[in-house]
């Protein structure tokens, strides 16, 4: 695609970010709560604000964040927001509980039109499906971890599977 036809390309200045989150690890403690009410455990209540942090140093801060309605999903935002200078906004849906890739990508068309950072929190394996198809390459997903994709300035609600998109950022808390 070129200016000419209308588009941009990746590499112009008027991008925007799509930022795919795994949830921290989760607690698997108390067998009689459901998969859905699971919260953080101690290493995932340590990594969501680690990786709130190198989100922020890499200029990173989303302007919309939209996660799951799970506890652990959930729990994740919450301790990202006080690593940041600015509140994005936030909302959980159960669409994105345990969702495919498609799911999750009718979900970012619902993104905000004046977002230029889309934040999705949600699972795995569709976390990790969808990061890997948008990458064009094998990714893993461990809990907490990031890929960044620059995404062709178009709407959120415009995104389908040519919209130009490169890999530019993935991290891990591990590797932090």
């Amino acid at each position: 695609m070129t200016e000419k036809e209308g588009e941009t390309e990746v590499g112009d200045f008027n991008c925007r970010h799509l930022v795919l989150m795994r949830h921290a690890k989760s607690d698997w403690g108390n067998e009689s709560m459901s998969d859905h009410e699971r919260p953080l455990n101690r290493r995932g209540m340590r990594d969501a604000p680690l990786m709130a942090q190198w989100l922020s140093e890499n200029g990173l801060i989303p302007d919309q964040i939209l996660s799951s309605s799970a506890e652990r999903t959930r729990e994740t935002v919450e301790l990202m927001l006080p690593s940041w200078n600015r509140d994005p906004i936030c909302s959980s849906t159960e669409s994105l509980y345990l969702a495919t890739p498609d799911t999750i990508m009718s979900t970012v068309r619902g993104g905000e039109a004046d977002a230029g950072i889309l934040m999705v929190v949600a699972h795995n394996p569709g976390m990790a499906y969808l990061a890997s198809s948008l990458a064009d390459k094998g990714l893993d997903m461990p809990t907490a971890a990031i890929a960044v994709f620059k995404v062709a300035n178009t709407e959120w609600s415009e995104l389908h599977s040519g919209t130009p998109m490169q890999l530019t950022h993935f991290m891990r808390p591990k590797a932090l």
